[in-house]
């Protein structure tokens, strides 16, 4: 996909920031038949949000349980109908801050 002449490679999240968008300019997409597109917006978040792999959560300790029950196959996930074999999700980083 391009956007004013940023390219946003297949799998990959794209963002757009305020100033993208400033003063009623509108925002031009070109794509190949197929792609899916998904907008979200809307007035920020009145508290931090932190994310990791798959996992956003409102502080570290729930980043870390969320990484055990991934890992665990905890139902609160689903189950995923394929063949595929499931990724482990990874710890966190040193120094993640939460």
């Amino acid at each position: 996909m391009v956007s004013e002449g940023k390219v946003c490679q297949q799998d990959q999240l794209f963002r757009f920031h305020d100033s993208d968008v400033a003063n009623n300019k509108s925002i031009k997409l070109a794509a190949k038949k197929g792609t899916r597109i998904m907008f979200i917006g809307g007035e920020p978040l009145n508290s931090q949000v932190l994310m990791w792999w798959n996992f956003v959560a409102d502080n570290k300790a729930e980043i870390e349980q969320s990484i055990i029950d991934w890992n665990n196959g905890h139902e609160r996930f689903g189950n995923v109908d394929s063949d595929m074999k499931r990724l482990p999700a990874p710890e966190l980083p040193r120094g993640f801050k939460g």
